[in-house]
This record gives C-alpha cells, structure tokens and sequence, in this order.
C-alpha cells in the first residue's frame, strides 16, 4: 500500500452504512462470496482449543482438489500443474474454479484422437469429474456441526427484524447450502427462482417478471454459480435443471461460460441478468462481502453499471488489505459510487487513505478497533489523534453481521 495522506472517518463510514441499511424504502442486495462461509469455524479435531473452517475458502478447497488429482496418477498431477502455468501465462489466478473452467474449455476442444496437457478426452473427463465430485463434497459438510451463534444465523436474524418496501436479495457465488439453512431455521421465507413442491424447477420468469415472484417480505437468494443441490433430469422429452437434496455428483456447479444447451445455461445467465436489473435501479444499494473480486464476469458486470448509474453505490467489505496495483482498487478510484473499506485503508469518494478513529460508540466496536500506539521518540509534538489508529474489522463476515446484531439491539 502506497502511503497516502488522506484520512477516512471510521465512525463516519459506519454511521453512513448503517443508514443506508436503516432505510426502509431503498432497494438493497448483498453479494456474498467464500469469504462468508469460511467464517464458519468448528472445533479443530486434531488440536486442542483451535478451530478450522467448516467450508474452506478457495484457496484450500484448490489444495483439496490439487491433492485428490494426485491420487489418479501421476499424468494427472502433471496436467494440473500444466494447467496451473496455463492460467498464469493469461493473468488468471490458478484456483480451482479456473482449474475447473480450463477443463470445460479443453473438452470442448479436444478430438477423440487428440491430447491436452498430456491427457486424452477420455481422461481429461475423468480429471474434470474428479474435481466437481471433490468440491461437491466439501462444500455439503454435515450441517449438525454448525454452531446456534454463526454469522449466517446472524445474517438471518436482522431479516426477520428489518421491514422492506423491496425484497431483499441475496447474490451468491457459494455452492454450499449454509445462507439457505441458516434463513429456513430461522423462518424467514425465500424465494430462489425454483418453484414446484415435488421436484421444483427453475422458473426464469419469475427473475424477469416480478409479478410472478412472491411479495416484497420474501428474500431473494440467487446462487450465481449454481449449488450441490441442483441436478438436471430429463422429462417428458425435455432437459430441466430441478432441486433436491444436495447432489454429490456437482453437475451443476460453477458455470465455463462456454456454450451449454438451454437448460444448463438458464439459471446462470438469468442471475446475471438479475445482479444487472437490480443495480440499474435508481439509488440501489449492494452490499459485498467475503469475495476477492477475482471473477473478470461479475466484475465488469458491477464496475459497468456503476459507470452509467452514478446513484447505485457498492460497499466492498473487504478482509485483508489490498495493494494499490489490484483491480478492485484501481476501479474504486475511477469510480466514487464504490466504496472499499479494508482494514487499514478505505476508498471513498475516489481517494484512499487510512482510517481515522474518532469517538465511537460501543454499538461499533464490533466492527472498529481503536488501537493506542507508541509515543515519538522524545513523547513531545504528538496530538491525542496521532496516538489512535484502527483497525476496520467489518470485512470479516462475521464482524459485519455482528454490525448488522447492533443495529437491531440499538
């Protein structure tokens, strides 16, 4: 991070998302990515006192992946790292989700007498089968291990107690099924563009026509890169994407965007067209959280419509913080309806700069950290502000939900 002589006002930027939440009549969406569900912690089985993520984020679910190919064979774990060079090569980060859309890309290039990265078609498949089988898996953990205080049950509970003229919606890049779980234990009625009772199926129309969609008390979830709990069956001569249980197999997660028949390509693309409607809307509100902006698709998507709607602002919560040379912070500065609030630094208004303390509240020490630091050699010059830093701690999922707990409780 560039040193910058610019401040932010902590309890400023807090106090303005909170009245932004607050506001009745403004249309709010969140996009929530791995973030939130690694926030998720049980107790650590193999050592005392520590715990470990339910859910992994991307990075160890990509080592999980890494080390499940290995056990095919050694071919195997040289066409991974071959793929990984590969992903390199273009600017991509080399997690699984690339690993997986790489994969896609190769079979539909690939000739039954062809080889890709050392594998034929036959074993490219296996190879792709492999990894969706294996994220599958890890992303559908038993639910009975969730602790009653999680941050999605949080989530949960400040939407029974908010009262909206718009439905709330609720963007998603995760497979897993813990914001779904976490809103059905706490009764809150949801809507996920699939109707039916015996095996409910997508209904694109209800996402392009609202009429055909329940009222405004109904919260919206829309799983952007699909779900374990989708599958695609045929039926009376016709492919139809349905959901059920969660579905080992993974057939239905994280979309290549290369071509797909109809029914496959539906429920993507539909969302997508979602998040775009949603902020096209006047004085629109998006809320992000636990997603690194590493997905090239959703990301000129958001950073488009912020350049045409000078009214629709997106808050992203970040967790670590970032260098001046990544994307999100150089778009953050050519555009001052997004705001970036790291833990050391924010960007608002276009400029960068640390975050000052000032007097806050105990309602916004769950998501501010004031920190006392050492006086100057000599102890003399130095103003009761220059003795303050913090630390913004609202990009953790769980401090933002605790920030949304303290808002109910005030």
């Amino acid at each position: 991070m560039t040193k910058s002589q610019h401040t932010h006002d902590a309890l400023k930027a807090l106090s303005d998302l909170r009245d932004h939440l607050a506001r009745h009549d403004k249309p709010i969406a969140f996009f929530f990515g791995a973030g939130t569900s690694c926030s998720v912690r049980i107790p650590d089985p193999d050592k005392e006192g520590e715990t470990l993520p339910l859910i992994p984020a991307v990075a160890g679910l990509t080592e999980i992946c890494r080390e499940e190919t290995s056990g095919l064979g050694e071919k195997f774990g040289k066409a991974w790292t071959l793929i990984e060079e590969n992903c390199k090569e273009i600017g991509q980060d080399p997690n699984v989700e690339n690993i997986l859309s790489r994969l896609r890309m190769m079979l539909n290039a690939v000739g039954n007498a062809d080889s890709l990265s050392g594998l034929n078609r036959g074993e490219i498949e296996t190879l792709e089968e492999s990894v969706r089988k294996t994220i599958a898996k890890v992303v559908a953990p038993d639910l009975s291990n969730v602790p009653n205080d999680h941050a999605h049950r949080k989530f949960a509970q400040w939407l029974v107690k908010t009262s909206r003229r718009n439905p709330v919606e609720i963007f998603t890049v995760n497979y897993d099924v813990l914001i779904e779980h976490a809103l059905e234990v706490e009764r809150v009625p949801v809507f996920d563009g699939f109707v039916g009772s015996y095996q409910p199926f997508f209904h694109p129309d209800s996402l392009r026509r609202l009429e055909t969609a329940p009222g405004a008390n109904w919260t919206r979830l829309w799983k952007m890169h699909g779900s374990v709990t989708w599958r695609r069956i045929e039926q009376a001569d016709r492919f139809r994407v349905v959901r059920g249980e969660p579905n080992l197999g993974g057939e239905m997660i994280y979309p290549s965007f290369e071509k797909y028949d109809e029914s496959r390509q539906q429920p993507y693309s539909a969302f997508t067209d979602r998040l775009s409607r949603f902020l096209e809307q006047d004085d629109a509100l998006l809320i992000v959280a636990g997603f690194s902006f590493g997905d090239e698709h959703i990301n000129n998507l958001i950073f488009g419509v912020l350049e045409n709607r000078p009214r629709t602002h997106v808050y992203a919560l970040q967790y670590g913080e970032l260098p001046d040379g990544n994307e999100l912070i150089k778009r953050a500065h050519q555009r001052p309806n997004m705001i970036v609030m790291g833990p050391e630094t924010g960007i608002i208004g276009g400029k960068r700069g640390a975050w000052v303390p000032g007097e806050s509240p105990k309602s916004m020490a769950v998501a501010f950290e004031v920190a006392e630091l050492e006086a100057p050699e000599g102890g003399e010059g130095a103003t009761d502000q220059d003795a303050k830093s913090g630390l913004m701690k609202i990009g953790g999922f769980g401090s933002f939900c605790d920030f949304l707990e303290s808002m109910s409780a005030s």
